[in-house]
This record gives structure tokens, C-alpha cells and sequence, in this order.
């Protein structure tokens, strides 16, 4: 039985601030944008005052005329992040980053190494970070990422919850529906409609019935609401090709087709890169990064692993949408390849289920490519950008 844990660091930016800075500590703290900005991260004593993330920095002023609102060291948490990885990484070698102030662990096995279960390994890696930096963590273990997310989540703040193998079902029914990870407003306010409106009834329900609500979503919303899950811990691995691209824009931007042009062009890059490598995805992730600094991100995976833009293409307008849930411009977009694939040498049986010629038709357009410029072949998309 796997051993997952799942930790999240506490008001995580503020507290980074508090703790780097002993004026700040005891005082209410916002880490946001400017004055027309969002609260980003709120410290306790902000939150008791009633500040939230996502809050209006000027909304919150109002509230907490006191309010000291800063504009964001994303270098300094980063490197705090990465402080609170390496403790991670002296427990477990199977650490992944989920974002900053953020990640998995897989403690399977790791009993007899350290000469203690997975909860005391836990307190006591919480317990070292409060008191080396001054941050605090919740923590979640469970058998698997989906129920150890959310069992974090139920004991913010600094504090952990373990949910016992065979009882994760149970753990889950009660919750609303949107707490479980890849449901967004459009899918709990779908789900609810039909009648679902936690998780356990999400669970029950017949899945042909659910696939006229989530479609081609069904079955894995349903596995997850039965507290299935079998994807692994992967911990990101040196000597992996640049699995990212990101565009700046010169100024914040409003316009969809104008940040999907973008993203079609990164991913053409981005997958040809790949291909140099040699190797294949599954998942692939759009961040965004909003002008108030505030980011969100959506992930698509396919069934096979391809190092094909043209499977991955198809789903870019749907992910812009899921991941752009705010009325607000963004000043930067990127891509991240998941976890990557050596292509196995074996023929497949039904070639045409996965592109067919696909594979064969993007072999040729490198050809070219290579032999006469990037500009030799376009897709039709890149045509608009010269219209």
C-alpha cells in the first residue's frame, strides 16, 4: 500500500515575508499587485481581519487600513520552496514539486529507513521547517495524490490528517463536489445542475448517465470520487530536455485568439525539442501568470505519450478557457512538458488510433525544415499573424 503525502505551505508567501523580516511578524501582511491589484497571499493575523486571496487589494485596505501590502519576492519563495524540497528529498528520493510551496511525497517503503511510519516522518519534517524557517506546513497522507490533496487542505493550518487505506471513499463523500482537484466552477456548476453536489453522489452515480454531464471526463472524475488513483509521485529527473516555453508579452493582454497564436507557436517549438530528444509526453501544462502577478494552471493528458503538436493542439483553446477563469489580463503565458517517454520500439497493432500518418507527416516537415528554414512549412494558424 502506497504511502502519499501532500504538503502546502501555510499563508505561504506572507509567511515567507514575516519570516524574513521580524518587523513584519505579529502584523497583518498582503502579498498582491498594485493598489488596483489582488491579494495574492494573506498572513493569519490579515485573514482574521477578514482578508482573502483573491480579494481586491484596494477592498482589503479598506477593511485593514493597517494592512501592509507588498508586491512579491517570487525569487525569495522560490528559494524557500526549494529549502523545504531538500528536507523533502533526505526522507524520500520520489519528491515532485507541485508549485511553489507545494508538493508530493511517496513514503512507501521507507518504514524500516528511517525507523518511523509516514505520520511521525511528517510531524517531524513540519517541525523542522517551522523551526529552521518559519514557515508552517499542512500536510496530508493518504494512499494516493487525489485524497492526500485534499486531506491537506482539511487541516490548513499547520497541521496533518491522515486518511487510512480502504477509507478514502468514505472520506470523500461528504465533500462538495469542487474540492475535488480538476473540478473548476464550470464543472461543479454542471455537476450541480444535475443533481451532484458532493462527492459521494458523484461516486454513485451510473457512469453512462455521467457521461452526458462531463463527457469524456466521466470516468476519471468517478474514479477520483471513489478515491481511486493510481497516478505516481514522478519526481522531475536531471538530464531531461528544456520541457518548457514561455512567452512575455511587451504588454498585458486581453485577447484570446491573440495568446492562442502564441501558444500554438510555443508548442511547435516545444515539441520539436522533444523530438530531437527522442522522446514522448503524456501531460501537458499551461500556466498563466495574470498582471496582478497571481497564476493559475490547467493540465490536459493524453491517453499515449506523443511528441505530436498536432494531438496536443486540439485541446489549447479548451485549457486557455479552464485556466483564464479571471476577468484580468495576463502579462505572460507558458507550457510544461509532463514527464517524458522513450518511445518503445515495438510496431504498433493500429498505427491510426494514435495519427497514423501523423508521426510519418510531421517526420517529413522537420526534413524540411531543417533543410530550408522554419518558415519552409506553416501551419495555417501562423498565416493570421501576417494577415
Amino acid at each position: 500500500m502506497r504511502s502519499v503525502v501532500h504538503w502546502d505551505g501555510d499563508c505561504f508567501f506572507a509567511s515567507i515575508e514575516q519570516a524574513s523580516d521580524r518587523r513584519l511578524r505579529g502584523r497583518p501582511v498582503a502579498v498582491g499587485g498594485a493598489r488596483r491589484g489582488v491579494v495574492i497571499s494573506a498572513s493569519r493575523e490579515a485573514r482574521r481581519l477578514g482578508i482573502r486571496p483573491g480579494m481586491a487589494m484596494r477592498r482589503a485596505r479598506h477593511l485593514c487600513p493597517q494592512l501592509i501590502c507588498l508586491p512579491g519576492n517570487f525569487e525569495l519563495y522560490e528559494r524557500f520552496s526549494s529549502q523545504i524540497l531538500g528536507l523533502c528529498e533526505e526522507k524520500t528520493p520520489l519528491v515532485e514539486p507541485v508549485t511553489v510551496g507545494a508538493a508530493y511525497l511517496d513514503l512507501s517503503g521507507t518504514r524500516r529507513l528511517l525507523s518511523s511510519d509516514p505520520e511521525v516522518t511528517v510531524k517531524e519534517l513540519r517541525r523542522t521547517v517551522r523551526d529552521w524557517l518559519r514557515v508552517s506546513l499542512s500536510a496530508g497522507i493518504a494512499a494516493n495524490k487525489t485524497v492526500a490533496r485534499i486531506a491537506a487542505r482539511l487541516r490548513k493550518p499547520d497541521a496533518q490528517l491522515v486518511v487510512p487505506p480502504g477509507k478514502e471513499a468514505e472520506f470523500l463523500a461528504p465533500l462538495p463536489v469542487s474540492w475535488l482537484p480538476g473540478v473548476g466552477p464550470e464543472t461543479s456548476s454542471a455537476l450541480e445542475v444535475a443533481g451532484l453536489r458532493t462527492v459521494g453522489e458523484l461516486a454513485r452515480m451510473p457512469l453512462d448517465a455521467l457521461e452526458l454531464v462531463a463527457a469524456k471526463d466521466a470516468l476519471r472524475l468517478q474514479r477520483r470520487a471513489q478515491g481511486v488513483d493510481e497516478e505516481p509521485v514522478q519526481p522531475p529527473r536531471a538530464g531531461d530536455p528544456s520541457r518548457s516555453e514561455t512567452v512575455e508579452f511587451a504588454e498585458d493582454v486581453w485577447e484570446e485568439p491573440l495568446v492562442l497564436l502564441s501558444l500554438n507557436s510555443m508548442l511547435e517549438k516545444l515539441m520539436a525539442r522533444l523530438r530531437q530528444q527522442g522522446v514522448e509526453i503524456r501531460r501537458l501544462t499551461l500556466a498563466l501568470r495574470y498582471t496582478d502577478r497571481y497564476e493559475s494552471q490547467r493540465s490536459v493528458s493524453l491517453p499515449e505519450p506523443s511528441a505530436l503538436e498536432a494531438e496536443f493542439l486540439p485541446h489549447l483553446p479548451g485549457l486557455l478557457r479552464a485556466a483564464w477563469s479571471r476577468r484580468v489580463r495576463l502579462r505572460s503565458v507558458s507550457l510544461r512538458a509532463g514527464p517524458v517517454y522513450r518511445p518503445s520500439p515495438q510496431m504498433e497493432l493500429f498505427p491510426e488510433k494514435r495519427g497514423g500518418g501523423g508521426a510519418a507527416l510531421q517526420a517529413a516537415i522537420d526534413r524540411l525544415r531543417q533543410a530550408y528554414g522554419p518558415a519552409a512549412v506553416v501551419r495555417g494558424y501562423a498565416l493570421a499573424r501576417t494577415a
